[in-house]
């Protein structure tokens, strides 16, 4: 519904009120005009939001510490036929077990899935979960097979080619847009830098660029809304993405001491903003960072945490015993690419890697593991990247595991949505 020229919904009453009736101005009056205005707004409001579909209230009402598995939502049931000829080994597997990730999309009420790559899966088309309708639905379908084989960034069609998206997606919330960085395209598996975005609205890619920005495999990253920037850390460097101007900064390099060795981490990482202290964070493959947004510094040593099995990265830095760091959480940062995000609502990272989710109170700095009955058991064998979400419309942490299994709930805590802030 669109907006009024003062930021109201609909056509502002006020202004159009008969040409007999402005004059009045008695107690009488505007109190009939205020609750004119207030019914018109809860009117509004109901039209805009709809009420809440079956699987919305079941997913409020939840318990506390519950796992869900919604039947029929298994995203291979609307994968691309085998007539665009993009199977590769995998076939559709290939886009979440090909190191295949997800972003959550509040305005939407969707989850996007997009993956593939290198030889496993051709497919560069866009899938999406919505949690109103409790289906998946195929945004957009791949280009053909033959175009793929050209192995370029972008395809001859102009559109992007599949890739393993790694840690690489977000959604801009502020801008309604898909975020997708870096990756390892079909069919032979380089590397690339272009930075794309995705319209929802038009069903369209846009490119924006690929110069002076990381690319590559195994990037993670987080979205701040309160800056509207993305955090992006690559094996080499920390990156800054500012989704307005679409420029690139780069933050941090990691190639040189005191910052190298520890912070020179390949393979497989998820990151996630801790929206409240404004603090980037990423996780995986024996990498922990920790980002101060704010101040611009890496804050790692202000974390150490109990719980969740012992973490080091001594093995790494054994020639450099000042760069040692003990904790917590070892169970999580060791994991490839676990599944990780911020629950704004209680102020906690839940994390999963199969089984029984693990919960880091970030005021007591204490892990702790919660209920695995009803969770797979395992994560998908190349990790969970952003395919774990928190759904802060719901209160609730959404799981694409693989597209053969159905998607999956988890209720950390209970009750509606956290308060707006």
């Amino acid at each position: 519904m669109a907006q009024g020229p003062e930021g109201g919904y609909g056509r502002p009453l006020g202004r159009h009120l008969p040409e007999t009736l402005r004059p009045f101005s008695s107690p009488a009056f505007r109190i009939a005009r205020s609750w004119l205005l207030a019914g018109a707004a809860i009117l509004t409001a109901t039209a805009c939001a709809g009420e809440p579909t079956a699987l919305e209230r079941q997913l409020i009402e939840m318990p506390a510490d519950r796992w869900l598995e919604v039947p029929d939502t298994k995203l291979a049931d609307v994968c691309a036929p085998k007539s665009f000829g993009v199977d590769g080994d995998l076939g559709c597997a290939g886009i979440i077990e090909a190191w295949g990730s997800g972003a959550y999309a509040g305005d939407q009420r969707k989850m996007f899935v997009w993956g593939g790559g290198h030889n496993d899966y051709w497919g560069n088309e866009l899938y999406a979960f919505d949690l109103r309708s409790g289906r998946w639905e195929r945004i957009t379908d791949p280009s053909p097979g033959e175009l793929v084989k050209a192995g370029t960034d972008p395809l001859p069609d102009g559109k992007p080619n599949s890739r393993h998206t790694y840690d690489g997606i977000q959604y801009i919330e502020h801008g309604g847009k898909l975020f997708g960085q870096g990756g390892a395209i079909s069919p032979g598996g380089g590397g690339t830098s272009v930075t794309w975005l995705f319209d929802p609205a038009t069903r369209s890619w846009h490119n924006a660029g690929n110069k002076d920005r990381p690319g590559g495999y195994g990037i993670a990253s987080g979205y701040d809304p309160k800056s509207r920037a993305i955090f992006v850390r690559a094996t080499k460097a920390l990156w800054r993405y500012d989704t307005d101007s679409e420029t690139w900064t780069r933050l941090k390099t990691f190639g040189t001491r005191p910052l190298w060795p520890r912070y020179e981490v390949s393979g497989n990482k998820r990151g996630a903003v801790d929206t409240r202290r404004g603090r980037f964070w990423v996780v995986g493959n024996n990498d922990f960072l920790v980002w101060d947004i704010a101040q611009g510094k890496i804050v790692t040593d202000e974390w150490v945490t109990t719980g969740g099995g012992d973490y080091t990265n001594e093995p790494r830095v054994k020639k450099h015993p000042e760069q040692i760091f003990r904790s917590g959480g070892g169970d999580i940062y060791n994991a490839p690419a676990p599944g990780f995000d911020y629950d704004s609502k209680a102020d906690q990272f839940v994390a999963w890697r199969g089984g029984a989710p693990y919960v880091l109170d970030l005021a007591t700095k204490t892990w702790s593991r919660r209920s695995d009955v009803g969770a797979p058991a395992a994560q998908a064998r190349n990790g969970t990247y952003g395919r774990w979400r928190y759904l802060r419309e719901y209160n609730v942490f959404m799981l694409v595991n693989s597209a053969a299994s159905n998607v999956f709930f988890y209720k950390n805590t209970a009750g509606g949505p956290p308060a707006a802030q």
